[in-house]
């Protein structure tokens, strides 16, 4: 298997992800694309890079880590891990579309069903924490020995990268010829089931430090990942998943910790339509009656991920949506960290308009309140381009004055699919990537 290799104090060779250098794979060169960072997380974000994993070899994803439904919020819950499935989600947009691609993309978004704790788990969010748990409590050796090199189905003394298909690594990524666009881009939060202890038992190398005698995982580190784990086993995991996909670009949180979302709406309660409450938690945000007014983070100032903002100050350009508007997107900018970054960056920023409202967070929504919002949300966000589908603008002139607004341009054109679902067809979406890309 063929890895990075560094010492640690004690000597120790610790292994982190091969990177294979672009154009390397097939033994050929292909163009780069620009580097582009997109934001979200759920199926709206989903959609975006399952358009642009088309377009770019340079692609991150900075997902949102504040879900507390479903698998992802009981694993939160009990191992103190960030909560996994958007994470999970990114890095099954960017499988390839080979066999091996969409097997593993198959296999990490696959939902056990039965009667017992693993009911709703998704694969993928289990298989996330086992690499947060093994990189921050064993040897990262011991746990890419463990996960990659003697994982079944991978071709024998071979990599990932070296199965048929040519899997890239998740931080060196190649253009691909079509994307799957089977999903619906509602809401991410919601995941239905419980989840299993969190214990490594007898993997090779596992630290003292462990939990013991039932111990969870994450106690003693609030809000933290397992075992008290450094933010880089964090960021780690998640590229040594993105190998073994074969991910087509890398994946990242926003922030180093867990957060809650908190709402201001007016109208939760419907017998006091004009009294203004809070909501807290992204499944509540989400499904709450009445008017979301705006949305804050607890904690308020949280670490963001120092990779997320390296990506960022890197990027050419920053696409924000589609995706719920409230709970996927906008979080991104009350990260104050990352707020400043997305702010400053050099990049230019391109804003992908839903096809419809969703119910809950923005009933009744224009395509203009939705900028109106991003603009009250980050007041010095400046946007280079909005782009919206031009069957679903009810007035354009409305729509470009609130994009001018911005500093930006409105670029109108067929993105949505053809079933009539509010989803993007990752093909049409990708071209029209590609032609804002190109000017």
């Amino acid at each position: 298997m063929t890895s990075a290799a560094s010492e640690t104090p004690a000597g120790e060779p610790v292994r982190e992800p091969a990177r294979v250098a672009d154009g390397e794979r097939n033994g050929t060169v292909k163009p780069l694309g620009p580097k582009v960072v997109a934001l979200g997380g759920g199926h709206g974000l989903y959609a975006s890079l399952s358009a642009l994993r088309r377009v770019t070899d340079r692609l991150t994803a900075v997902v949102t880590v504040a879900d507390d439904g479903g698998s992802s919020g009981r694993l939160r819950r009990e191992l103190g891990v960030l909560p996994p499935g958007d994470l999970r989600m990114a890095l099954a947009a960017l499988c390839g579309d080979d066999e091996w691609g969409q097997t593993w993309r198959d296999v990490v978004q696959h939902r056990f069903r039965s009667e017992g704790d693993l009911q709703g788990h998704a694969v993928g969010n289990l298989l996330i924490v086992a690499l947060w748990e093994l990189l921050g409590g064993a040897s990262t050796g011991a746990a890419a020995d463990l996960l990659l090199g003697g994982a079944a189905g991978a071709p024998s003394g071979t990599a990932p990268q070296d199965a048929p298909g040519g899997a890239p690594t998740s931080a060196s990524t190649s253009a691909s010829t079509s994307a799957h666009g089977g999903l619906a881009e509602g809401p991410s939060s919601g995941e239905a089931g419980d989840s299993p202890g969190g214990s490594p038992g007898g993997v090779p190398g596992a630290a003292a430090g462990g939990p013991r005698g039932g111990e969870p995982a994450g106690a003693g580190v609030p809000g933290g990942p397992a075992w008290g784990a450094p933010s880089g086993s964090t960021v780690a995991g998640l590229d040594w998943v993105g190998r073994l996909l074969g991910a087509h670009g890398r994946v990242l949180p926003m922030a180093a910790v867990p957060m809650d979302i908190v709402a201001e709406v007016r109208g939760a309660d419907p017998s006091r339509p004009d009294e203004v409450t809070r909501v807290k938690g992204q499944v509540a945000c989400a499904k709450t009656p009445g008017s979301v007014l705006g949305v804050s983070l607890v904690p308020a100032d949280p670490p963001a991920c120092p990779e997320a903002l390296a990506a960022v100050e890197d990027a050419d350009w920053i696409v924000f949506g589609p995706g719920s508007w409230f709970t996927s997107v906008l979080p991104h900018l009350k990260v104050p960290a990352l707020a400043r970054a997305l702010t400053s960056s050099r990049a230019r920023r391109v804003v992908a308009l839903n096809l419809a409202p969703q119910p809950g967070e923005t009933d009744d929504f224009s395509p203009q309140a939705h900028l109106e919002v991003l603009q009250a949300h980050a007041p010095d966000l400046s946007v280079d381009v909005v782009i919206a589908d031009e069957g679903v603008v009810e007035d354009p002139g409305a729509l470009e004055k609130a994009v001018r607004r911005l500093g930006g341009r409105l670029v109108l054109a067929g993105v949505a699919a053809d079933d009539g679902s509010p989803r993007h067809d990752p093909a049409r979406l990708a071209q029209a990537f590609v032609q804002i890309f190109s000017e």
